[in-house]
């Protein structure tokens, strides 16, 4: 049986801190981002489809026009697969495929080895025990994200995915090096973290191709999804061959482990700035309701979302709100920012946007994004993330111990204490 692992990333060292920027102008865009909402507001009143033609560049910030974007997939078109090709060669993941039969062929696959049911019996039970534990043995001060919210998902990735993982800060690190590449700014500045990915992804890849031999050597027909993946080759001509089962599996975990490291940052600063949110988050995990704990974690991820929106490129020339006042002809080859994290707040769909309510309505929310490349992991991030946080926020005078440390706009480490 072949068990063998590589212990560090091939081709060269693998320096996480490479992907760090510094300097002033960092500090104004982590500003802007950080407290976006006052020229949102103003984007939304005044200059709703911010087009410069000079660069190739728009964006839009109220609700209808990002649902009309984000619903038009087939001329606002994900760009994602140019940088995943660099990084892992032969055929598209999901996440960076346009509508048809190849797309709606690799989503079968994945909702058939991803199961509804494994929440209940696997995600949700092995994320609480992993969380209490950390929590428990801690002694009162931990880094949050990269000892917890980011650990957690990890652990995962190796007793529900099947990888099997000999650093797993390493891990982690690779995957948020790919994740803040592939889909990061789509600028040629952006460029300058490809090597960097470039490092990372062959580490990840190894440990992906490695988990497909050992099972296939040791015929083992686990619940893992390597696992299952590889018993769906056994199905005959539709079954995927190794090289998809290697896509699916590399996108499966940049889409896991970095976006729900992301979004866990991020609510744990706005609880810790927001003394109402906090106090709502803790009294459901108190009462060990889950349901009410989740909307809690999930109204506080409208105030700091994942990312200010998504990326599209225009692949036809279009006219977004043709026939109002707004209306804007946006040429083909233009590079849009289609602000999901403005939308949520456009009170013109929005009831009360900036007030927190764990109990809006969830057509309001576009945490997840919207259309045909909604988070197609949101379930499993529901049940990983509300577990993770639970423990913690059952502890009493739960504070910060630092400053929060990202790597873009991905959270990496926070420190906090609590009463033991």
């Amino acid at each position: 049986m072949s068990t063998s692992v590589p212990q560090a990333a091939p081709d060269g060292p693998f320096n996480f801190a490479d992907l760090r920027s510094h300097g002033i102008g960092r500090g104004i865009l982590k500003w802007f981002l950080d407290e976006p909402q006052w020229w949102m507001g103003w984007l939304r009143t005044c200059w709703p489809i911010l087009h410069i033609p000079c660069i190739r560049w728009a964006m839009l910030t109220r609700f209808e026009h990002v649902q009309e974007a984000l619903a038009h997939e087939d001329i606002f078109q994900v760009q994602f697969d140019r940088r995943m090709q660099k990084l892992l060669r032969g055929p598209s993941f999901v996440l960076a495929l346009q509508n048809g039969v190849e797309y709606e062929h690799q989503r079968r696959q994945l909702m058939q080895v991803f199961k509804l049911e494994d929440i209940e019996a696997i995600i949700a039970p092995r994320s609480a025990d992993s969380a209490t534990r950390i929590v428990a043995e801690c002694g009162g001060q931990i880094d949050a994200i990269e000892g917890l919210l980011t650990l957690v998902p990890t652990q995962l990735c190796e007793s529900y995915y099947g990888i099997k993982i000999p650093e797993k800060k390493l891990f982690a690190q690779c995957l948020i090096a790919i994740s803040a590449y592939v889909f990061g700014w789509p600028s040629e500045k952006s460029e300058r973290n490809a090597e960097v990915a470039r490092k990372a992804a062959a580490y990840i890849r190894k440990l992906i191709e490695q988990a497909i031999s050992d099972v296939k050597a040791t015929m083992d027909r686990s619940t893992t999804i390597v696992a299952r993946l590889v018993g769906m080759q056994e199905g005959g001509a539709c079954g995927p061959d190794d090289e998809l089962i290697r896509a699916e599996l590399f996108g499966m975990l940049v889409g896991f482990v970095p976006t729900n490291t992301i979004a866990s940052g991020n609510v744990l600063e706005m609880l810790l700035r927001r003394k109402e949110f906090r106090e709502q988050a803790q009294a459901a995990a108190c009462d060990d309701n889950d349901e009410l704990l989740w909307r809690c974690l999930f109204e506080t991820m409208r105030f700091k979302p994942i990312n200010p929106g998504l990326f599209r490129r225009c692949e036809k020339t279009y006219t977004i709100a043709e026939g109002s006042s707004a209306a804007k002809r946006i040429p083909k080859g233009t590079w849009l920012l289609v602000s999901t994290q403005s939308a949520m707040f456009d009170k013109r769909a929005v009831v009360e946007p900036k007030k927190f309510r764990p109990d809006r309505p969830t057509h309001e929310s576009m945490v997840f994004g919207y259309g045909l490349h909604w988070c197609i992991g949101a379930f499993l991030a529901k049940a990983q993330i509300t577990q993770t946080f639970k423990p913690l926020l059952k502890r009493d005078r739960l504070e910060r111990a630092g400053r929060l440390q990202t790597v873009g706009i991905i959270p990496t480490n926070l420190k906090v204490t609590f009463k033991p």
